[in-house]
């Protein structure tokens, strides 16, 4: 920035400069040179001649007002020392500014190192500011992201306390009545709730496998549209507990791509839940698909509450429910969305999300790759899905005493000869007396862990033609590959589903069950 006392002065300065490459601009007063540096400056050039006392002490207070990382340099053309010393105005600005004298004569060479050496200094200064600020995004950023799980933290325990505190009441109940209409409607309490404690669990599990990269897709050739009506039937139990209107629209037999059932039937199951629980009672919500050729598209569109413009892109955040998170009468931990997005990513697709506002609804939309439809499987009947019930001398081990004894009296009522035992030793010698058939095996145990029982019991005669189920709390894919390596024949994740758990039984290590049919 160039600061001269006559018009010729500054242009013959310039044009000298901008020969030597340094790109000079003129100012035309005080008042231009303070907003070309608040925009942003390398250095100044200025002349003796026009640092009066009010134009210094303006210079000096600019100099004063810089952030901490900004050491403005300064080139002053003066005559000689002496004539800078009788200037005593003009040492105001040493101590607030890096100032550089030249005196004149001034030789060419000496002034373009000098603005050549000012402007690599200032360089470095803004390569400190870009720093500082990139540090202090990185801080802002972790300190939002530490606020949002703080507030996670406190829904987490808000969503798990409800359904603890039902099957509390529920259990009181239990105890202290015995007429068939409270135990009907305590026993359906317990096993709703236990479910809803089961669904938050699965979808942190599965937050935790996004994020790390554990996920596996199980592709195939379906039709999309059998995915939507199993999505369909789940959500209609929250849509009539909430009264809305509920439609679906789509084709049955042009919805064809290539994709893991399940984890679509999540996606859309989690935006049909979503819609339902952020649209007020008796609201409506529309669930469409059409094949665009190149994609297929799926649309859940409500008259609910609506999200504001502004904060559409962070409803796929992590631990993000805007201001839904307040009331909390809504339920959900806020990572719903993002599982959508993420699944849906993997599926080579695109989710977006629209409102117009508060109170004007909300459109979520899911593209993904569309093929062209192939020959449907033909699926099996009934008499092959379902073998008949054969009773089995059946050994659970779990060192949960009330897990053990409960799981071995409902499969006692199912027809089975159960014995128990509590750890590992004590299972070992219980399969041998009685030759178990199939053994029903918790992986937690004290001293003996699972892994090791399963693999001393598969050195055994008696041992290697028996049934092994496997059962735990960790449900990752290197949980169920290592329980597969130590020889078991299927991995349960707590609490067990009963009914998959009966299934299994039905059959031999040798005949697996089928688990999944696809039209």
């Amino acid at each position: 920035m160039i600061l001269a006392p006559t018009r010729n002065d500054a242009r013959l300065t310039a044009d000298f400069l901008d020969t030597a490459g340094l790109r000079p601009n003129i100012c035309q007063g005080l008042e231009d040179l303070r907003q070309r540096v608040q925009a942003g400056c390398g250095a100044i050039l200025v002349a003796e001649e026009v640092l009066g006392k009010e134009s210094v002490k303006i210079l000096a207070d600019l100099l004063r007002e810089q952030p901490s990382w900004s050491d403005l340099p300064i080139v002053i053309i003066t005559g000689t020392r002496e004539a800078w010393a009788r200037h005593r105005h003009l040492s105001a600005l040493t101590p607030t500014g890096n100032v550089s004298i030249i005196e004149r004569p001034v030789r060419p060479d000496t002034l373009v190192s000098t603005l050549e050496s000012a402007i690599r200094s200032r360089q470095r200064q803004y390569q400190v500011k870009s720093l500082l600020e990139e540090r202090e995004k990185m801080t802002l950023e972790a300190l939002e992201a530490d606020r949002r799980k703080d507030e996670f933290l406190a829904m987490l325990a808000h969503e798990l306390r409800n359904p603890l505190a039902s099957v509390a009441n529920a259990t009181a109940l239990l105890k202290s009545s015995s007429d068939q209409e409270t135990l009907a409607w305590s026993t359906g309490v317990i096993e709703r709730q236990t479910h809803q404690l089961t669904h938050i669990i699965d979808d942190l599990l599965d937050v935790s496998r996004i994020t790390t990269g554990k996920i596996r897709l199980r592709r195939s050739h379906i039709n999309m549209a059998v995915v939507l009506d199993r999505a369909c039937d789940s959500a209609l139990p929250l849509m009539a507990e909430r009264g809305h209107r509920f439609t679906c629209d789509y084709p049955k037999l042009d919805l064809w791509l290539e994709a893991d059932p399940t984890r679509i039937e999540q996606v859309v199951l989690n935006l049909l839940a979503n819609a339902a629980k952020y649209t007020p009672k008796n609201g409506c919500i529309q669930l469409t698909a059409i094949n665009q050729g190149a994609d297929i598209l799926v649309i859940v569109k409500d008259n609910g509450i609506g999200i504001e413009p502004k904060r559409l892109p962070e409803m796929f955040q992590l631990f993000t429910q805007g201001e839904r998170s307040i009331a909390r009468s809504e339920g959900g931990l806020g990572i719903g969305l993002t599982i959508v997005q993420k699944l849906t990513e993997m599926h080579d697709g695109q989710v977006d999300a629209h409102s117009d506002g508060p109170g004007l609804g909300s459109t979520f939309s899911i593209r993904l790759p569309a093929t062209v439809p192939q020959k449907s499987a033909t699926l099996m009947g009934d008499r092959e899905l379902r073998p008949k019930l054969i009773s089995k001398r059946v050994l659970v081990v779990d060192d949960n005493v009330d897990s053990a004894v409960g799981l071995a009296k409902l499969l006692t009522r199912a027809g089975h000869q159960v014995a128990l035992a509590y750890d590992g030793t004590e299972a070992l010698a219980q399969a041998q007396l009685q030759s178990s058939e199939a053994i029903v095996l918790d992986i937690g145990l004290p001293g003996m862990d699972g892994y090791e029982v399963a693999r001393l019991l598969r050195q055994e005669t008696w041992g290697r033609q028996a049934l092994l189920i496997a059962v735990t709390g960790y449900g990752q894919e290197e949980d169920k590959q290592r329980a597969m390596d130590a020889g078991f024949d299927h991995h349960l994740v707590k609490p067990v589903d009963l009914t998959r758990l009966k299934s299994l039984l039905r059959v031999s290590p040798e005949e697996p069950a089928v688990e999944q049919i696809s039209a």
